[in-house]
């Protein structure tokens, strides 16, 4: 099968049909009022603004972290936690919940999966937490689920249907895995996990791809590895209308012009570029006139690497740069990836001040441009420590219920001769995601001010 070269498993599987992440997010529920409730409410706060330092004294003062599960067992657990999630919002309070227990459906701010989590508290102020448990991925509530997804799960998994996919797992791994060392490593896991039949009990085919999908990342800590289930592997119909794609697009990212003539894009994601060139022109043509550039991928959940290529050819000049390779594995090649010679509407150019500002919760392409840009020392990275997914790959179908995005393509910066997988975009500037805009205006404006005093 071609490769797909895409860099996010969730904007790719949103497009591709294959997950509802890019579905606009109902508001998250508020919590009862119980002491219970208002302690998991003020910890999940915390844990979706993710800063250590306030974790790390409101878990001193409130929740030690030996009475939680290994899930958030500590600090590094529970930032990682929070970036994998993007955050996670109350979804639905259940039944056992009291004035000393509260238990709750949680959603995930990055993609419709769900997480459960339970606290118990002191009966008495200041009703200290002593005992937390948080499962995540959790099974998609019967609830939650679209009628189409609940007439796939009519029929439970069975004995054969769990060995044979354990069996198309290991064989599209195999095949098609960008790196075979750490492809046999999970492979051996994910048979010895069989072995010991820890998937024997196993019969909702959502539970099946979650902790499947959990088993192969604990090996080979590859966040676009993942396994689907109920969803087809590509997408169907015809292609969405010139109107259509461009409503998408807008839906996703904007353009804003500041005081000073600063501009600021926001891209949290980047379509398939056949049907991102329009409304690229458009936002790019927006700030073309601009002094300076904030980029923020603070939200960005990746996408098409050519669609990154094309953002990108807007901030050079119509010589085209070597933005990085990609080394793909099935095709035994190399791709080289260049900003473009032509692009539509009005470029912002290469002699302007440009600043990226990323999170934890910059995934993927979003990682890529930033790290591009970084490399090619053409803007100053501001922000957070990204979430360190640079593997590309594609969807395969394992059957009519079950499929998997295996990477099997890894770029390679021409400057850096690497790229951030596992280690994400450090910063230029490091500061915390909230506020690297306020920072980034700061900086244009100094820059700004520097640059015209200079022309005096």
């Amino acid at each position: 099968m071609q490769v797909r070269r895409s860099l996010s498993i969730v904007l790719a599987a949103a497009l591709a049909g294959l997950a509802a992440c890019g579905r606009p997010r109902p508001a998250p529920l508020s919590t009862p009022s119980s002491p219970a409730a208002q302690q998991f409410g003020e910890w999940l706060a915390a844990f979706n603004r993710r800063d250590r330092a306030e974790l790390l004294e409101y878990h001193r003062r409130a929740f030690p972290y030996e009475v939680a599960n290994s899930d958030l067992s500590d600090i590094d657990r529970e930032i990682g936690l929070s970036t994998a999630t993007g955050g996670l919002d109350i979804k639905k309070s259940e039944a056992d919940t009291s004035a000393t227990t509260f238990s709750a459906v949680l959603t995930q701010r990055r993609c419709d999966e769900f997480a459960r989590a339970t606290m118990r508290v002191d009966p008495r102020p200041p009703y200290r937490v002593v005992s937390f448990r948080i499962d995540y991925p959790f099974p998609t509530p019967e609830e939650f689920l679209s009628p189409e997804l609940l007439s796939l799960g009519a029929a439970p998994l069975d004995d054969a249907a769990r060995r044979s996919l354990v069996d198309w797992i290991a064989r599209e791994i195999r095949t098609h895995y960008i790196f075979p060392d750490a492809g046999r490593q999970m492979i051996a896991e994910l048979r010895e996990h069989a072995l010991r039949g820890d998937y024997a009990t196993i019969t909702d085919g959502r539970q099946f791809a979650q902790t499947v999908t959990r088993d192969l990342r604990d090996v080979s800590h590859d966040l676009h590895l993942m396994i689907f289930y109920g969803q087809g592997a590509f997408p169907s119909g015809p292609p969405p209308s010139e109107a259509d794609q461009l409503a998408a697009f807008r839906s996703m990212n904007f353009a804003e012009v500041l005081p000073s003539n600063i501009a600021r894009v926001v891209i949290n994601g980047f379509m398939p570029v056949d049907r991102a060139r329009a409304g690229t022109a458009e936002l790019m043509t927006k700030v073309a006139d601009a002094d300076a550039l904030i980029i923020d991928l603070r939200d960005n959940g990746g996408g098409d690497p050519d669609t990154v290529a094309l953002v990108a050819s807007y901030l050079f000049d119509s010589t085209p740069v070597h933005l990085n390779d990609m080394r793909l594995h099935d095709e035994g090649m190399t791709a080289a990836s260049w900003t473009l010679r032509d692009v539509s509407g009005t470029r912002f150019g290469a002699k302007k001040p440009v600043f990226v500002l990323t999170s934890g919760r910059t995934i993927s392409g979003g990682e890529e441009l930033a790290y591009d840009l970084q490399s090619a020392h053409r803007a100053t990275v501001i922000g957070e420590t990204t979430a360190g997914a640079a593997n590309a790959g594609s969807v395969h179908a394992l059957n009519a219920r079950f499929s998997m995005f295996v990477p099997g393509a890894s770029p390679i910066n021409p400057f850096t001769k690497t790229n951030w997988e596992g280690k994400g975009v450090g910063p230029d500037v490091k500061v915390p995601a909230d506020q690297a805009l306020d920072v980034a205006k700061k900086m244009a404006a100094e820059r700004l001010k520097a640059e015209h005093a200079s022309k005096k």
